[in-house]
């Protein structure tokens, strides 16, 4: 009797274990990782959607474990409990790789030319910071280094942060060039690295005059007046030399807030209408938009949007920026009845309670928008 006992505990066991072998074999779960948020008031949600609960928000550049991964969302350890946050907005900063070779060096620098710090071993752990060409950055004996990615493996070190130069053919710019200017209508991100995934330090309004420190053919190295360095797309700038330079500064700054709005704003696309809904997360009507996301920059706007008309300065069509608010009459006579926020390249983001439904993104081209369009302010100063 004693050994059946014995024989069918060990049964059991054997069962529990190949049971949590299973459901660990199908999480995605990260081991003592970190990642950072790189939006203003992003969003942490109670699961993997943009139409989950929203649990808070967290602040550009704020640090957060992650747990785990779906899809395109990371779970972090947000006050207590599980979060997800969209990696659109989050992007992960250190994470744990296997070594894979016997003897493999560790370099001072991403070049098998510069000095060899020491080496490790298959089976080794290193914490990876970032990536550069074939390289990881990683921190070893407490100090920045590099390791082959030849020869360490790791499910997510892809999603890193790319350091360093990242376009081969970037090279100190010529002598002769001086200068560059954004040519972008909705202004310029200028990011920490030479990435689309990087960081964005600020958003450079049109017009906006920089010096050039390196030039690339996807991207450049830029100077600001105020003497912060960064990364910029080739494509949004011109590139020019000689003794006379546009006037710095001559573009308004209310185009870099109205971006930083912008971006805001997008996070929120999916939230239902609600007539006489300010609540940005469980529901807004058009004005309400407008109104809530404002309020969050410390605008203050009035609540209707036929009195939000006489907020800020009028615009033209021709002369929209980011941010700038735009009108229509939808109820076929000369009063305004719709408002929403100008996106740049000839959209605008609103809350619709049309086919649409929502919060969404439309064309100001399109033949509705067009045959309703009234007038537009700003409001941004």
């Amino acid at each position: 009797m004693e050994e059946a006992f014995m024989n069918l505990s060990k049964a059991i066991r054997q069962v529990c274990v190949t049971a949590a072998c299973v459901m660990l074999g199908t999480a995605t779960v990260f081991a003592a990782d970190m990642g950072q948020a790189n939006g203003t008031n992003v969003n942490v949600r109670e699961a993997a959607g943009t139409d989950a609960a929203v649990l808070g928000q967290i602040s550009s550049g704020s640090e957060y474990q992650v747990t785990g991964k779906s899809g395109s969302w990371y779970q972090i350890s947000y006050n207590g409990q599980n979060g997800f946050v969209s990696s659109d907005y989050f992007q992960l900063t250190e994470t744990e790789g296997t070594v894979t070779g016997s003897g493999v060096n560790i370099r001072a620098a991403a070049t098998t030319s510069s000095n060899v710090l020491g080496s490790v071993n298959a089976g080794d752990t290193l914490t990876a910071v970032g990536r550069v060409d074939g390289w990881y950055q990683v921190e070893y004996n407490g100090q920045e280094a590099y390791i082959s990615k030849d020869y360490l493996s790791g499910d997510y070190l892809s999603s890193l942060t790319v350091v360093g130069n990242t376009d081969p053919q970037i090279t100190p710019a010529a002598e002769e060039v001086k200068y560059a200017v954004v040519t972008a209508k909705s202004g310029l991100k200028l990011r920490k690295e030479a990435s689309t995934n990087s960081i964005v330090l600020t958003v450079l309004p049109y017009g906006t005059v920089v010096d050039v420190d390196r030039q690339g053919t996807e991207w450049v190295r830029v100077i600001t007046d105020d003497g912060q360095k960064g990364y910029v797309s080739a494509d949004y700038v011109s590139i020019r030399s000689g003794e006379e330079e546009p006037s710095r500064g001559s573009s308004s700054a209310s185009s870099a807030k109205g971006e930083e709005i912008v971006a805001y704003a997008e996070q929120f696309i999916g939230t239902p209408y609600v007539w006489g809904g300010t609540n940005l997360n469980t529901g807004v009507d058009c004005s309400g938009f407008v109104y809530a996301v404002f309020r969050d920059f410390g605008i203050s706007l009035n609540r209707s949007s036929a009195s939000m008309a006489s907020n800020g300065v009028a615009v033209s069509k021709s002369d929209l920026q980011a941010g700038d608010l735009v009108f229509f009459n939808t109820g076929g006579d000369s009063t305004i009845s719709h408002v929403g926020i100008y996106m740049g390249d000839g959209n605008y983001i609103h809350s619709t309670d049309g086919a649409a439904y929502g919060v969404t993104v439309t064309s100001l081209s399109s033949s509705y928008s067009a045959n309703t369009y009234v007038t537009a302010r700003r409001v941004i100063r």
